[in-house]
């Protein structure tokens, strides 16, 4: 994909208020990168257990409520197993787009280079705060955010939780806000529900990422081309990631979002360096204001 008709698509969203790019992209898919590389899908099969939470109807904040407290129950019995990650049923079970892979990377991390570090640890959660979208924007499923802090740490996460039809809700996307930034205020309604931003729009975001990360077009297309806050962390790190032995990223997870309250928006996704042997995850949790087409990186975490 050429990136002059992307900023030209996303300008042309942005600027239309909630209006479709004049675009049709697929949902949760892999995406090639703007090499032209190819990919395969990074989105996992679903789960065939049963929703513990009607998937009819609209999904209401204490539905999310509930549906966030058994994860966490089911995720802090489950890694008690200190192998859970050899068992696609346990992590089919609980995780989702890029989170599935960061059970692989764990596996490998423990079992092959013995980094007790990345054995994971019980998640006590405190400070929550639910962003529940009233009319669900993508048909084949139902996602909500959770944004709260980790017992012990000093920074706020966000977690989106996704299922699909007819199966439980797993964490598909989860990254800590960077130091010294701030959610963005969605619009809510009178019963507090967010205003969900359509699919589309985070998916021409999410392939911004992908084009600027694709260190091998960077020079040609990268340094003119992203709409990178100068100040995004992404951006300033780019220089040191890009010395070591690196791969630019070839798919990304679907986006979940929210319309903000200066008519501007706030999506969370995954970027994936290869699906087929992911060594690098990279979630990322951006905004932008009102009509700006500029991308600040509200928060950011890269998992390898």
């Amino acid at each position: 994909m050429r990136k002059a008709p992307l900023i030209g698509v996303m300008a042309v969203a942005l600027a239309g208020c909630g209006m479709l790019p004049p675009i049709t992209l697929p949902t949760g898919e892999a995406r090639p990168s703007a090499a032209g590389r190819p990919s395969s899908p990074a989105t996992p099969p679903p789960s065939p257990s049963p929703s513990p939470v009607p998937t009819a109807g609209v999904l209401t904040i204490a539905d999310a409520k509930r549906a966030a407290a058994g994860w966490l129950a089911t995720y802090n019995r489950t890694i008690r197993n200190r192998s859970w990650w050899n068992d696609p049923a346990l992590i089919d079970k609980l995780f989702w787009d890029g989170t599935r892979h960061e059970a692989a990377i764990d596996r490998w991390a423990v079992e092959e280079d013995g980094d007790k570090s990345k054995i994971r640890k019980p998640i006590r959660l405190t400070g929550q705060t639910y962003y529940v979208p009233r009319e669900q924007t993508m048909s084949d499923g139902q996602w909500f955010l959770l944004k709260a802090t980790y017992a012990g740490q000093d920074r706020a996460h966000v977690l989106a939780f996704w299922r699909a039809e007819g199966g439980e809700f797993r964490l598909a996307a989860k990254t800590p806000l960077h130091y010294g930034r701030r959610m963005p205020e969605p619009q809510r309604d009178a019963e507090g529900y967010v205003t969900a931003m359509p699919g589309a729009i985070g998916r021409i975001v999410a392939q911004e990422y992908m084009v600027f990360w694709d260190y091998d077009i960077h020079e040609q297309e990268g340094r003119n081309g992203y709409r990178l806050a100068k100040d995004n962390y992404s951006r300033i790190a780019y220089r040191t990631v890009s010395k070591g032995i690196y791969m630019g990223y070839h798919s990304h997870s679907r986006p979940y979002g929210f319309r903000t309250t200066d008519g501007g928006s706030f999506h969370i996704f995954s970027l994936l360096n290869d699906p087929k042997s992911v060594t690098a995850v990279l979630t990322v949790g951006v905004s932008m204001r009102g009509n700006s087409k500029v991308i600040q990186e509200t928060a950011g975490d890269w998992y390898s």
